[in-house]
């Protein structure tokens, strides 16, 4: 299972709301910008766990995993379309900006994801630290993601796969 998450303005999540049959085609057909769409591979599960200092939901950093408006499954069997608000989007961003990597690097802890469930618990346990290098690749993306979507106004979709 991955996450992805798509930069959508607030005409783009207008018109997904209304037909909802596009989202596949909007989120991996029509982005002509690589930095419109990015994806946290199998890590997405224990970056959550470290945005958010231990999985707590609601939290300013949790969009990766909370819940969200969802619109759906798809006819591949993607798990469904959620709505992050071009304000929600915004929250997170400058939540975002007051959390260095050092920090979020320092909640790396394999035990406490293994005692959580977190998705692939105990392959980060196996791999112990050369793993952080793992769950930290997508981090500068995730920030210029975040700073996009501040600085246009715009909101995403996030795609379970």
């Amino acid at each position: 299972m991955v996450i992805y998450l798509r930069r959508a303005g607030a005409a783009d999540i207008d018109r997904l709301i209304a037909t909802p049959t596009d989202f596949e085609e909007f989120v991996f057909e029509e982005a002509v910008d690589g930095a419109d769409v990015i994806d946290f591979d199998k890590a997405w599960d224990a970056l959550h766990f470290m945005l958010t200092d231990g999985g707590r939901t609601p939290h300013p950093l949790g969009l990766i995993c909370e819940a969200l408006p969802e619109l759906g499954a798809d006819e591949n069997g993607m798990d469904g379309f959620g709505v992050i608000s071009p304000e929600r989007m915004a929250a997170f961003a400058a939540a975002l900006d007051k959390l260095d990597d050092a920090t979020l690097a320092a909640r790396y802890d394999p035990a406490a994801f293994v005692a959580a469930d977190v998705y692939l618990a105990d392959m980060f346990a196996d791999e112990g630290a050369e793993a952080l290098d793992y769950i930290m690749q997508g981090v500068p993306a995730l920030r210029r993601f975040a700073t996009t979507c501040r600085r246009t106004g715009d909101g995403a979709i996030r795609v379970i796969a």
